[in-house]
This record gives C-alpha cells, sequence and structure tokens, in this order.
C-alpha cells in the first residue's frame, strides 16, 4: 500500500465523517441482527448463514438513509449490479465511486462473487507505468474517477471488528490504499468499536419494508 493512495482516500472521505460512518454501520448490523432474532424463520441455521448477507443489506439501507438525510456528506443511490441479481449501494465522494462490501477482516476481499464486479478498472492505466507507481503529483486532472470500498465486519455480538475505506489494485486481489476507521494512521483519535444500540420501531419498519422491496425485486429478476 502506498500513502499517496491512503492520502487519496482521506481527501475523499475525510476524518470528520469518520465517527458517523462507524455509528451508521453499527446501527446497520444492529438492524440485521434485531431482524434475525424477530423473524421467525431467520431464527435457524438458515438465519445464521443469512446473517452477512442481512447485515450488508442493513448497513446499505442506513447508509443510504444516513447520506439522504445530510448525516453523511455523499451521495448515495441504489443501482443494479450487472454482474448479479443482488442492488449495490452507489457512494460518490468527490472523484471515488464506492460500493460497501463485507470482508472476514480488514485486509481480506469480499467473498460475494455478484459484489466483486470490475469497477475497479478504473484504478489502473497511467497510474500504474512500469517500473514503479508514477507519482501522483505528476498526474494532476489525468485522474478523473477512482473506485473504493467501504468494507466492514462484526462479530456474532454485532460489535464491529473493521470499517475500512479501500482502495482495491485492478488485477491483483491488494489494497492501493486502505483506512481503518477503528485505527486511524493519520494523527486521528481511533474509534472504539462498540456493540450497536437496539433500533428504534421506525427504523426497524423501515428496514423491514427495504427488504420485501429486495426479495421483490429478486423474485422477478428470477422469472
Amino acid at each position: 500500500m502506498s500513502v499517496e493512495f491512503d492520502s487519496l482516500l482521506r481527501a475523499d472521505f475525510p476524518a470528520s465523517t469518520d465517527k458517523e460512518v462507524v455509528r451508521v454501520v453499527a446501527e446497520g448490523v444492529g438492524l440485521a441482527d434485531d431482524m434475525r432474532r424477530n423473524t421467525p424463520w431467520l431464527m435457524n441455521h438458515v438465519g445464521d448463514d443469512l446473517r452477512g448477507v442481512l447485515r450488508r443489506a442493513a448497513t446499505i439501507f442506513r447508509f443510504e438513509q444516513a447520506c439522504k438525510e445530510g448525516a453523511l456528506p455523499f451521495q448515495a443511490i441504489e443501482i443494479e449490479n450487472t454482474t448479479g441479481s443482488s442492488h449495490l449501494l452507489r457512494i460518490t465522494a468527490g472523484r471515488f465511486e464506492a460500493h460497501i462490501v463485507r470482508t472476514e477482516t480488514e485486509k481480506s476481499f469480499p467473498k460475494d462473487a455478484p459484489i466483486r464486479q470490475d469497477c475497479r478498472l478504473r484504478n489502473q492505466g497511467d497510474l500504474f507505468l512500469e517500473p514503479k507507481i508514477v507519482p501522483l503529483k505528476e498526474l494532476g486532472e489525468e485522474i478523473l474517477a477512482m473506485y473504493a470500498w467501504l468494507t466492514f465486519n462484526a462479530d456474532c455480538m454485532g460489535r464491529l471488528t473493521h470499517v475500512c475505506w479501500c482502495m482495491p489494485e485492478r488485477d491483483r486481489n491488494v489494497f492501493l490504499g486502505r483506512l481503518n476507521l477503528l485505527r486511524s494512521d493519520f494523527g486521528e483519535m481511533p474509534i472504539e468499536p462498540h456493540t450497536p444500540p437496539p433500533p428504534d420501531p421506525k427504523s426497524r419498519m423501515k428496514f423491514k419494508d427495504f427488504m420485501d422491496r429486495a426479495i421483490e425485486i429478486q423474485k422477478k429478476d428470477k422469472n
């Protein structure tokens, strides 16, 4: 990884937003776990198997809400995934487009194959002239668009293990840059992971409606 790429991420995903991003992700995890605990057909091994999928869906739901409400200064819109039947949240911040994915650790790549579409191809070209990376200051306005992931995971109790803004390389499963918001490397105070608070009834109902719509969309896609 390169400090220069970390700086690119930090420029468009500023430290002033870190606490709110972590809070939103924690609330998403809390919503998903609450649904598993209170939905009869999820109160079994099926629910356990779907834990990660539900947590990602709930985090997408809460992140989009936070952007629309102005709690986060990013643009967020739900879009169709061109390589699968799921949907994505396209987050736009400065020159970055980002998607939310769940990863086992802060250093690992997502296993959700449909989500690993090649938007990251834009993280290539003039940025990587052999035999070394060209200094970013020499590229200037040539860097028109870049791609990032917001990665996260939580333990079985819902405590966040990592929340990161990551910039994946085009052809290899390595990160050009990575910012772990729970362990800042830019001099800011680290944010302590915490167990998400119980969701309020209004958010619980909105998330249920969100999931009902998502299921209906997948049914239509399969027909």
